[in-house]
């Protein structure tokens, strides 16, 4: 005998509540979904804090926001290891002439 369950629900019946949802109308977004209604903001490079992103400095560090005023990044071993075996090649380089 083939099971049946009881508590199928009704094809015909249609869980869409009628509201008309348009990815492109911020208004009709579903509520919470997209809640950024604040200004844009950035974290600052050096602290990591939020900063407006038209801001020029950072209001919790105080330094400036700039390309130019960033920490330096960690230097890899790599690039000490390159710079040795070209120093390496250009004093031989300049022994053998």
């Amino acid at each position: 005998m083939p099971r049946t369950r009881r508590d199928d629900p009704d094809e015909d019946e249609d869980d869409w509540d009628g509201d008309e949802y348009d990815p492109d109308d911020p208004e009709t977004y579903p509520q919470g979904l997209y809640d950024d209604d604040g200004p844009p903001t950035v974290p600052c490079p050096h602290c990591r804090a939020d900063v407006f992103e038209d801001s020029e400095r950072c209001p919790r560090c105080g330094t400036y926001l700039s390309a130019e005023d960033r920490p330096a990044g960690a230097k890899s071993g790599a690039w000490v290891v390159v710079m040795v075996l070209a120093l390496l090649a250009a004093a031989m380089w300049a022994a053998g002439r």
